[in-house]
């Protein structure tokens, strides 16, 4: 989510000042508070079908996201016209404020099975909720927060990354929330020893990575590097479990379909670790593109994935891969002195 929505023209200036920027964040909150409680107060559906026209009417009007929008997606969509982009993008905003009007009714996910449709491509053990770790990944496709509900519902207890919002008064709303997901949310940063251990206690670790990671490592992601966690990859080879990409469809309104696509397997076992992460974190992302493909407008792309000139690549795969040597090597060292005390 954006740092800030109403006052975006001097978001600039605002970091500078504490007080501003806290005004600033106050004020946000109040908006998104005051459609949080309008969409509370209809049913599901509706809510969905008013976030929809919504999106469509506000969201163009933020042009600094609309630009990020639009360049994402010429990068994806080069054969495309001017205009066709535009109404592509109208329609993302659309399908993203869809998403926005879901959240106060996402415990509704939960409880009513016919919101949900699960289709199960290839049975691992994770999903008789006999205690088998898994990774569950995914992308920001129509609403991906039902990927947890979704889980429950399986039986496979799991602990999933969120990205906190910068307006902590906003986090703690999206929060609240996302409590209804019946899931251990763990927040991004320094998250990969946590996930480590849900990993060996037999839960799932679930992450949403179509993003550019800061200090990731260059994936091609249509035609363009685009710097991606292999912390997804890394964890399946560590713990010698499952990678599962999984798609959600949105059907109609607030009904979806989640696809729970075959594991992802390395295409050369005989390459080291590093490089059969890089290879399935490659193939997981010609899925999304695929997926992309499929259906433009349900992907929120509101965040720059790709640089405007190649640099630091190599110092960001260096530093990427170092962050979770070191956050393996700690978590090893905790198990030890966890095995020692017993």
């Amino acid at each position: 989510m954006a740092e800030f929505i109403i006052g975006g023209p001097i978001r600039k200036f605002a970091r500078r000042h504490p007080r501003l920027q806290r005004t600033l964040w106050r004020l946000d909150y109040a908006l998104v508070w005051t459609l949080r409680r309008l969409f509370q107060l209809v049913p599901l559906d509706f809510a969905s079908r008013m976030g929809y026209r919504l999106g469509r009417l506000i969201g163009p009007r933020l042009k600094r996201k609309s630009e990020i929008f639009r360049k994402n997606l010429q990068v994806v969509f080069p054969e495309k016209s001017d205009r066709e982009i535009e109404e592509l993008l109208v329609e993302a905003w659309g399908r993203a404020g869809r998403i926005l009007a879901e959240y106060p009714h996402l415990e509704t996910f939960l409880r009513d099975e016919d919101r949900l449709q699960i289709e199960i491509r290839e049975p691992i053990a994770a999903y008789e909720g006999g205690g088998a770790p898994a990774v569950v990944v995914s992308a920001h496709l129509s609403n991906w927060e039902v990927a947890c509900s979704a889980m429950a519902r399986m039986g496979m207890p799991n602990a999933s990354l969120y990205s906190p919002a910068t307006n902590p008064y906003l986090d703690r709303m999206l929060l609240e929330s996302r409590e209804a997901l019946n899931c251990e949310l763990l927040a991004k940063d320094n998250s990969a020893r946590l996930l480590m251990r849900a990993l060996k206690q037999g839960r799932v670790a679930g992450l949403v990575c179509d993003r550019r990671m800061e200090f990731g490592t260059p994936v091609k992601f249509f035609g363009k590097d685009k710097l991606s966690s292999i912390l997804p990859a890394k964890l399946a080879l560590k713990f010698d479990c499952p990678l599962v990409p999984v798609q959600i469809k949105r059907i109609k309104d607030a009904s979806y379909r989640l696809v729970f696509h075959p594991p992802i397997l390395p295409r050369n076992s005989d390459a080291s670790e590093d490089e059969q992460a890089l290879d399935m974190i490659q193939q997981l992302h010609e899925q999304f593109e695929d997926w992309i493909r499929e259906e433009p407008a349900d992907w929120l792309c509101s965040k720059r994935l790709w640089w405007k000139k190649k640099r630091r690549y190599d110092n960001s795969k260096k530093a990427h891969l170092r962050k979770i040597a070191e956050s393996a090597d700690a978590a090893d060292n905790e198990d030890k002195v966890e095995s020692d005390a017993a």
